[in-house]
């Protein structure tokens, strides 16, 4: 998944998800059309991408990374900065990535997409 793959499906799902769904738990019907949508512009890059492959994705990095990451005890979340980790605070990160290993990308740098997504997410 490139960033612009990401923010596709990020666009999608801010577009549509008041008119699907319960919360953010989205229906098959819509992962579906966002398949559509992303077969619609631009070719995605990397596998195709299917609906079980955008529900993953959304599942994976939004609920699984960076909302748990954002919400972890000692980590000050920042949208540009990630978890803004200093010296004084490595070995706790380091901790932190060994029982949640996705979470590495964030440790200095923030998820593009967590400010467009303030209004999906609880």
């Amino acid at each position: 998944w490139s960033l612009a793959d990401e923010m596709r499906l990020v666009n999608y799902i801010t577009d549509k998800h008041s008119k699907v769904g319960d919360g953010t738990n989205f229906t098959r019907t819509f992962w579906n059309n966002a398949v559509l949508h992303m077969g619609a512009g631009p070719v995605p890059e990397g596998a195709p991408k299917t609906a079980d492959s955008c529900q993953s994705k959304w599942s994976r990095i939004m609920f699984k990374v960076v909302d748990k990451l954002s919400n972890a005890s000692g980590v000050s979340y920042d949208f540009e900065k990630g978890a803004n980790i200093d010296d004084e605070g490595e070995t706790m990160w380091m901790d932190y990535i060994s029982k949640n290993p996705d979470a590495k990308a964030f440790k200095n740098k923030g998820w593009p997409h967590c400010e467009r997504l303030q209004g999906v997410i609880p």
